[in-house]
């Protein structure tokens, strides 16, 4: 409905003045004028009263002999038509009663100053002073603000009076058609005026409402991207960020209380593989299905249930015991598995989607801090996968005592260097307008001991949390900057960068050492953070920014649109580049999906920022996005994943 009115009013901005007008904006016209005009009718009649009153004045220098029959009459119609106006309009009489009384009023007050002034025994004064008639025509056309019809029919009354009289009072030819067109010209004139003041009246009304319905969008779009900023946009819960401030409430809540909380970690079991067999795309549904059981779990106990990224899962309610606390994660695995959402890529002996779920207890944890029992219900899933999946581990005090869930990661972590258990593929980024590569991402990937992979949801949240993304994070930059010295063809490659990286003190100089000691201009190296490091706000994100461009370094914002990258990004920070996240493209295929890509690809842009949208799996999505304006993509339909040398040789080719 919103666009459909924005379309009428630029249609009717661009009409010529004779062009008929909208009947719809035309009364919404009148309503508003006859609105605005009504509260200024009481101060208008007050004015010209007291100006009536004034010319007295005037009477008395050029014809005095008639003051005593003139002044009294000026100050009867002056002080009554002020207060009939008055009356009417706290009495709430209709606008345009009023305003053809105000006309009227202004005819009778010219009429009866005009027939009194001819009874003067000062011929030739009032001759003259006749002329001061013209006065009432710029009263009832600037004074009034009068409808277009209204002033036609006061400045033609005052004409028409002042012409009749000079017929039948004076007679003299050379005066008549002096002063007669005189009249003429002034009535045209004023008329003219009027119309030209209630057109851009009209115009500017019109504007006034196009600027209300566009700033409506923007607020509404803003809401909607507020809205993302807490919503997970695949699943519609809540999103990572709802889930810390959910988990803070919590936890400040039980050290105020004592009333104490569980906290539950759901981890889609082998969903990387069911991605790689089935798609994106079909994945996405699974995730939509399996969040939308979980929710019919959850809501109707009240539970915050939230996506905690990629394919992990996180329910936080005030709980009682660990008991109730288990009761609810085995009534999750239940629900979940009787989904019998076929997954034939598993590697054990189960054919369908199933979970792994690590449960804990506030009350069994103990620590200062709510990441505590994060930490906790994590190393209860890190024991379930490793009990064999599809299964309920809750966490007790012996797990944290001994943290052998934590050291046994960390350890795998940091020695997946030496062990060579660790790898970078990358993914193109391809300027769509030449067909060409522009640029690649570096992404890890990492096997266990055993040699079987680990999926990066699953990796780096225990990286992060024990410190190894610093030696893991140090190791990718080097990668890709060792493809850029050794491909000069490949403009630019981006790595992501962690909350724990840009906290680190030292990073910008370990940036610079590994630049310098690859020999590449700074500028070929771009970095990605995304709001899951809590840039908004953190002064440590500003400097580092700052940092990283005086030395050169490119800064993106990765995941922009999906709650992990606030709209209060763009207005506090200064990004070389926007990377739109892939849930976008992908539901761009109906109206509404493509709108809001639309909608958000034209945000980012007015904040003259630069776009580059992931997720193109096929080609219409591209031939759609493309007429948004955008030229970078990033998804599977331009090339997986991929090692080095597979990436060296598409440059060659």
């Amino acid at each position: 409905m919103t666009t459909e009115t924005l379309d009428l009013l630029d249609r009717e901005l661009d009409k010529r003045w004779f062009e008929r007008r909208s009947p719809q904006l035309d009364a919404a016209f009148k309503v508003q004028h006859s609105r605005a005009l009504r509260n200024e009718l009481s101060r208008a009649c007050q004015l010209v009263g007291l100006l009536y009153v004034a010319f007295g004045a005037m009477d008395a220098l050029l014809i005095d002999d008639m003051l005593p029959y003139i002044l009294p009459a000026r100050l009867a119609v002056g002080v009554l038509y002020v207060l009939a106006i008055e009356i009417q309009v706290r009495r709430g009489v209709e606008t345009r009663i009023l305003e053809f009384q105000c006309a009227i009023g202004i005819v009778l007050g010219f009429a009866v100053w005009l027939f009194l002034a001819s009874k003067s025994a000062e011929t030739k004064a009032t001759l003259y002073y006749a002329g001061y008639g013209l006065i009432f025509m710029l009263v009832a056309n600037l004074f009034f603000n009068l409808s277009f019809e209204f002033a036609l029919l006061s400045s033609g009354l005052i004409a028409a009076t002042f012409l009749v009289w000079a017929v039948a009072f004076v007679g003299d030819p050379t005066y008549i058609i002096c002063f007669g067109s005189l009249y003429l010209f002034s009535f045209m004139l004023t008329v003219f005026l009027n119309f030209k003041y209630n057109r851009e009246r009209y115009r500017v009304h019109l504007n006034a409402c196009r600027a209300e319905l566009r700033q409506q969008e923007i607020v509404k779009r803003g809401e909607e991207l507020i809205r993302l900023s807490t919503t997970d946009a695949l699943t519609g819960l809540a999103n990572r960020r709802a889930i810390d401030d959910r988990l803070r409430d919590l936890w400040l809540d039980s050290k105020a209380t004592g009333q104490a909380f569980g906290i539950v970690l759901i981890d889609v079991d082998y969903f990387k593989s069911y991605n790689d067999r089935y798609g994106h795309q079909q994945g996405d549904r699974c995730l939509t299905a399996v969040s939308q059981a979980m929710r019919n779990v959850a809501e109707p106990r009240r539970y915050t249930l939230g996506r905690f990224g990629g394919e992990e899962f996180a329910a936080l309610f005030r709980a009682e015991s660990t008991e109730q606390v288990a009761a609810f994660a085995e009534e999750i695995r239940r629900t979940v598995e009787g989904l019998q959402i076929a997954h034939a890529a598993r590697r054990d002996h189960l054919s369908g989607i199933t979970v792994s779920i690590g449960a804990a207890f506030s009350g069994d944890v103990a620590g200062d801090k709510p990441e505590r029992t994060v930490t906790a219900a994590d190393v209860a899933l890190y024991a379930a996968k490793e009990e064999g999946r599809n299964r309920v581990r809750t966490f007790d005090r012996r797990m944290l005592e001994s943290d052998a869930g934590d050291t046994l990661t960390a350890e795998m972590l940091r020695s997946a260097v030496t062990d060579q258990r660790i790898s970078a593929v990358f993914q193109p980024i391809v300027d769509v307008t030449s067909g060409m590569i522009w640029g690649a991402e570096a992404l890890m990937r990492l096997k266990d001991p055993q040699g079987r992979p680990l999926s990066p949801e699953t990796f780096i949240p225990v990286a992060e949390r024990t410190g190894v993304i610093l030696e893991l994070g140090e190791w990718m930059l080097h990668e890709a900057c060792n493809l850029l010295a050794n491909e000069p063809a490949l403009p630019v490659v981006s790595v992501n960068v962690s909350s724990r990286q840009i906290e680190d003190p030292n990073f910008v100089g370990t940036v610079a050492k590994i630049v310098r000691a690859a020999g590449i201009a700074p500028s070929r190296l771009a970095l990605e953070i995304t709001e899951g490091g809590e840039i908004s706000g953190n002064p440590r994100v500003a400097l580092l920014m700052d940092e990283l461009a005086a030395i050169g370094i490119r800064v993106w914002l990765d995941d922009f649109g999906t709650g992990f990258a606030g709209l209060t990004c763009l207005s506090e920070l200064r990004f070389d580049m926007v990377k739109i996240d892939r849930f976008f493209v992908q539901s761009c295929d109906t109206p509404r999906g493509a709108k809001l890509l639309k909608n958000i690809i034209d945000l980012v842009g007015s904040c003259a920022q630069k776009t580059i949208v992931e997720g193109v799996e096929e080609a219409h999505q591209v031939e759609l996005v493309a007429s948004f304006g955008v030229d970078l993509f990033q998804g599977y339909h331009l090339g997986r994943p991929m090692p080095k040398h597979e990436l060296v040789s598409r440059l060659a080719n």
